[in-house]
C-alpha cells in the first residue's frame, strides 16, 4: 500500500459514495486508476465491505454500552463465539487487560440490556465478571 492507496482510503471513509471522477480530482488521478487501486484494495482484504454510518438517535436502540467481560481461559472461544451471535453486540474485542474481551452494544432501555445480554452472559459458563459501561453521550465514532 502506498500513499494515493492511503489517500483512497481516507476519502472513502469521509464518504464511500464518492464517486470515481471525484476521487479522481481530488487525488490528482484518473478515475480509471482510482476504480483499478479500489478493486486492488477489496480484492487483498483491505477494505472489507462499503456501508453507511447511522446516526443512532433516530432508533430505539441508542443506548450504547461496552462490557469488559473476564473469562476463564479454556471458555474463552466460547464466550467469543455467544458475544458474536447476540444481534445486540455490534462490537467484540479479545484484549490482554485488564479485562479479556470488550464488547459494545447497542439496546434500547437498560432492562434490555440486563434481560437480553447481561443475565444470559453471566449463566454461561465460563464467565467470571462482567462490568457495564454505560455511555450518555457520543462525540465521535469512525474506524
Amino acid at each position: 500500500m502506498d500513499e494515493i492507496d492511503g489517500a483512497i482510503l481516507d476519502e472513502l471513509q469521509r464518504d464511500s459514495r464518492t464517486s470515481m471522477a471525484e476521487l479522481g480530482k481530488k487525488l490528482n488521478i484518473a478515475p480509471s486508476t482510482a476504480f483499478k487501486r479500489i478493486e486492488k484494495l477489496k480484492k487483498n482484504g483491505t477494505i472489507e465491505k462499503f456501508t453507511i454510518s447511522i446516526n443512532p438517535s433516530y432508533f430505539a436502540h441508542n443506548l450504547v454500552t461496552f462490557l469488559t467481560i473476564k473469562a476463564d481461559p479454556e471458555e474463552k472461544e466460547t464466550v467469543a463465539a455467544f458475544l458474536s451471535d447476540l444481534y445486540l453486540i455490534s462490537e467484540v474485542y479479545e484484549t490482554l487487560e485488564p479485562c479479556d474481551f470488550i464488547a459494545k452494544a447497542r439496546v434500547e432501555t437498560i432492562t434490555q440490556l440486563k434481560m437480553e445480554i447481561l443475565i444470559p452472559l453471566s449463566e454461561l459458563k465460563g464467565v467470571r465478571e462482567i462490568k457495564p459501561v454505560i455511555t450518555v453521550k457520543r462525540y465521535k465514532e469512525q474506524f
